[in-house]
């Protein structure tokens, strides 16, 4: 790797160990900082949220409740009994129901989730590994609610999400209506918001579980300053073309961008609408380690090579699946030439296919978050060079 942030990247390297488990990457943590552990809560619940009478609570699971209807975001495969399989980052759903009471049904003992009612002026709850219970919420004002639930962490594994449901106390309606706009986010832990709300570099494994929060990672910032949703396809770890320390070679973006879980292949992915802004953000692991002797490249220019081709032959595949959307490629300069000039000639590449595309060439960023990630300052820079591209092509 070349660029500044070569030389904490490859300090890394002795503290990185790659789990088999589902392709996800954390890191063999040094002996533990001088603070206090750090203890999640299974339920949070914001201040001012269990006002008037209403009551909050996590509870067995019954049968012979009905099915909310939901709009659904993010990748996802069909569970048992209705529920949802889902894995990639920054998966929610949104619903509508009428009456006091609402249920959010929980088959998750990994993930980090947040429950918003009335987008967080009724109630906003943070979750922690709820395990197989409902989110029971009664005492509600009798009328119309929106509730929105959306898994902040990122997973290691699949994990089933049982939907939202009613008793005798309310009724659902009809989902609400997408966005006018979606944009899909691709890329690796920048991307998914590692460590986002951390303020410093040594982490233990649960301050790293606490801190990530992947709707404050840049991607759902842009949406949301543009009033659209997101989908987000990234992953700790991951490479385009070659995953961080040369780790599972075929468990790269190339492979497993198309899963609806990315740890189980076989799984159906449910159908989805294209996006009609695709921003892709790969190569920080491509570039970022040194190489294994095992691995097919020596040196960083016969990489930066092939994985020019890898990204042509990718975004040319995005242009495909999503007609008429516009490819913003964002390149993290911080990697240098080998990482920007693929980026450069991908971007003449769209371009002469007549598809619409910007480039992005990011600044050197601070990464204090843990293990060299991105702070939240600088998902807020990242966040801007974005929005400021897109404005330039006449997206509004």
């Amino acid at each position: 790797m070349t660029g500044p942030a070569a030389l904490p990247r490859r300090g890394l390297a002795l503290l990185a160990l790659v789990l088999g488990v589902a392709g996800l990457w954390t890191f063999r943590l040094w002996p533990a900082p001088p603070r206090p552990a750090q203890v999640v809560p299974t339920i949070e619940i914001a201040r001012g949220s269990a006002g008037g009478g209403m009551a909050i609570e996590l509870v067995p699971p019954v049968e012979g409740l009905a099915a909310v209807p939901m709009l659904v975001t993010g990748r996802a495969s069909a569970g048992a009994k209705g529920a949802l399989m889902q894995e990639w980052p920054g998966f929610h759903v949104e619903a509508r129901f009428y009456g006091t009471e609402i249920r959010v049904r929980f088959q998750d003992a990994s993930n980090r989730w947040r429950v918003l009612v009335d987008e967080g002026r009724t109630a906003r709850i943070d979750l922690s590994r709820p395990g197989a219970q409902d989110l029971r919420l009664r005492g509600l004002s009798d009328g119309e609610h929106r509730l929105r639930v959306e898994k902040t962490s990122e997973s290691s594994m699949p994990a089933s999400f049982g939907g939202v449901l009613v008793g005798p106390g309310a009724r659902g309606l009809p989902a609400p209506e997408p966005r006018a706009r979606l944009i899909e986010f691709i890329g690796d832990s920048d991307t998914v918001g590692f460590a986002n709300g951390a303020e410093w570099r040594d982490c233990t494994e649960g301050e790293v579980f606490s801190s990530t929060d992947t709707t404050r990672s840049f991607g759902p910032q842009v949406a949301q300053a543009l009033g659209a949703d997101y989908r987000i396809i990234a992953r700790s770890g991951i490479g385009l073309l070659r995953n961080y320390g040369g780790a599972k070679p075929g468990a790269t973006m190339a492979s497993r961008y198309g899963l609806a879980l990315p740890s189980e292949p076989a799984a159906t992915r449910l159908p989805q609408k294209p996006a009609d802004i695709v921003v892709t953000g790969l190569g920080s692991n491509d570039f970022g380690s040194d190489f294994d002797p095992s691995e097919p490249w020596t040196d960083q220019q016969a990489l930066s090579r092939d994985f020019q081709a890898a990204l042509v032959r990718f975004l040319g595949e995005r242009v495909r699946d999503n007609p008429g959307a516009l490819q913003v490629l964002l390149a993290f300069g911080e990697y240098g030439a080998p990482l920007v000039s693929p980026y450069s000639a991908a971007l003449d590449s769209l371009k002469a296919d007549g598809a619409r595309a910007v480039l992005v060439v990011l600044p050197k960023l601070d990464r204090t978050a843990c293990f060299w990630h991105p702070s939240a300052d600088d998902h807020a820079m990242i966040r801007d060079q974005i929005l400021a591209a897109i404005l330039a092509a006449g997206e509004s």
